[in-house]
């Protein structure tokens, strides 16, 4: 009995663990993409996020930084919101290879994947 309690137990703490998990794409994509950004005729980048449940949602940035703090200042605000509701960063992953880094001079470098997660 105890071990068919300790293998119940286990089980929902395993789901629960893997249930829990925002992660976060900056992407370069076309006009054809879900979202409606598109890179190559606006400057757009995609921020997708995928909640726990599967769930996506997609916000359109600029890519060009250059004249205006705005594309920062949005993925600042869909960040926070993620953290206000009690997730916390536990890995950034710049996954673009010709970047050193999520900005640049110009503008926000595609590739980068946020993994948020509840302690």
């Amino acid at each position: 009995m105890k071990k068919l309690l300790f293998v119940l137990v286990f089980t929902f703490i395993g789901q629960q663990a893997f249930s829990q998990m925002y992660i976060v794409t900056l992407s370069f994509v076309s006009a054809s993409h879900p979202s409606g950004c598109d890179s190559d005729n606006t400057g757009e980048l995609c921020l997708t996020k995928t909640e726990p449940s599967g769930a996506q949602t997609y916000t359109c940035i600029q890519e060009n930084i250059s004249h205006s703090s705005t594309p920062v200042s949005i993925l600042n605000q869909e960040l926070n919101n993620i953290i206000t509701q009690g997730y916390k960063l536990i890995e950034t992953n710049n996954g673009h290879s010709d970047s050193n880094g999520l900005i640049d001079a110009n503008g926000l470098n595609y590739g980068t994947t946020w993994y948020f997660a509840v302690p």
